[in-house]
């Protein structure tokens, strides 16, 4: 029993020295912190396991695949059988297939929705929180955790981004208003590889 409580005491002194060095940041420090990962990033390439929780469904769904992405406004997203699925975003044009013969669905999305207004707005330095959005921020543990709650309307309730200290992406988990959750975890990421168009095709 007394190794037992001993291994017990040093965990509990373990994880409350980790508690004690993560720091809040402002949310304007947050934001800056997101934004200086993205400014010297041109494209990126890594692995993706995804974990989907539906609000119909009790069972998570866990699905493998790969993600790359290019300034100013490209993202691909290819899923492994057997939720495979093919996802290309270029600015406000989605583009996405279910399995390997599904037929291609196209989306327009809105202006401002865009991902070359999003890192339009990255490119410059934050200064305040935009109207109406929710900022919290932390730092500690070689990682950097911004929470960001976009103004009320959007299908989006909270996104929550993870950053280690060399500005890679390492977490994103998104929540939707109807109750699903997705929670992206990459590996592997290999940054400025020089992407050319060639990477962004649905096939």
């Amino acid at each position: 029993m007394k190794p037992f409580l001993s291994c017990l005491l040093v965990c509990l002194l373990l994880t409350a020295t980790l508690k004690a060095e993560a720091r809040s940041l402002t949310p304007v420090e947050g934001l800056e912190a997101l934004r200086r990962s993205f400014n010297s990033l041109q494209d990126f390439t890594a692995e993706l396991t995804q974990e989907k929780q539906l609000s119909i469904m009790k069972k998570k769904l866990v699905m493998q695949g790969q993600i790359r992405f290019k300034k100013p406004d490209r993202f691909y997203m290819e899923l492994v059988p057997p939720y495979s699925s093919k996802v290309l975003l270029k600015d406000t044009v989605l583009q996405q297939r279910l399995g390997s013969q599904g037929e291609l669905q196209r989306i327009v999305l809105p202006p401002e929705q865009g991902l070359s207004r999003w890192f339009a707005t990255l490119a410059k330095p934050v200064t305040t929180v935009p109207e109406g959005m929710e900022v919290r921020a932390e730092q500690g543990a070689g990682q950097t955790t911004v929470l960001i709650r976009p103004a009320k309307g959007g299908q989006l309730k909270e996104l929550t981004i993870v950053l280690q200290d060399d500005g890679t992406v390492r977490r994103l988990v998104l929540e939707e208003r109807a109750g699903d959750k997705t929670v992206m975890t990459f590996r592997k990421t290999r940054k400025n590889v020089g992407l050319t168009e060639a990477d962004f095709r649905l096939e």
